[in-house]
Parts: C-alpha cells; sequence; structure tokens
C-alpha cells in the first residue's frame, strides 16, 4: 500500500491507515480523518448538549500540540471505535500492514487496543 498522492496532508478529506511496525502512514480509503470537530446548528439530531460536548472535545484536541516529527493528529475509525492517533504521511505502507479492513483480533493488536467494561447507560 502506498500513500501515492495523498500528500502531506489530509485536512478536509478522509484517507486510510495502515499499522506495520508499531507505526501508522497514511493510505487511500476512509478509514482516517483529521481529529477536529466540526460546528453545527443546534437540531433535533445535534442538541445543545452535544454542541457543548462538541465544543468541549475541539478544545481539548486543539491544546495538543503539534507532532514534532510532522505526523497528522488523526481520529482512526474501526469496527471497533474510534482512537486518536499520529498518522504519518511521509511514508509508504507496506502491503500486508494492518488496515481498518482487516480482522478486529489483527488491528486490534497491530493498534494496541485496550477493551473496558462497558459502562453503564446515562
Amino acid at each position: 500500500m502506498s500513500n501515492g498522492n495523498i500528500g502531506t496532508d489530509c485536512s478536509g478529506r478522509t484517507c486510510g491507515y495502515g499499522a506495520f511496525d508499531g507505526d501508522l502512514g497514511c493510505t487511500d480509503g476512509q478509514s482516517c480523518s483529521q481529529a477536529r470537530m466540526l460546528k453545527a446548528k443546534e437540531s433535533k439530531f445535534h442538541d445543545a448538549s452535544l454542541a457543548d460536548a462538541s465544543r468541549k472535545i475541539d478544545e481539548i484536541l486543539s491544546s495538543i500540540p503539534s507532532d514534532p516529527s510532522g505526523r497528522q493528529l488523526s481520529f482512526l475509525h474501526t469496527k471497533m471505535g474510534t482512537m486518536l492517533a499520529w498518522v504519518r504521511h511521509d511514508v509508504d505502507v507496506p502491503t500486508g500492514s494492518s488496515t481498518a479492513e482487516s480482522p478486529d483480533e489483527e488491528l486490534s493488536a497491530a493498534l494496541g487496543l485496550v477493551f473496558d467494561p462497558p459502562k453503564a447507560a446515562h
């Protein structure tokens, strides 16, 4: 897998990711996006509590210092959930790397996921 024409900044669009040798690189796909929250008008599906939570999450994300090596702070989307990670855009991702399409157990191991027991509903 190669990051091909992805370039050094995927802002404003989604890309993919590949996990290899304890690192993450950008690939073609739709499983990775810039780590930022969008602002929206309040509505039936985005009420005041969600708007407030989105604002707070974006403040936290904005407070994270830039990575000195140039990696991009990203949301990695998996079938198991979403996580924050630093993703490199300056590497070719090797064929056979773990991706969002990999089996859950493989991807879980590659990303070092830890599963906590479910929390009680609010």
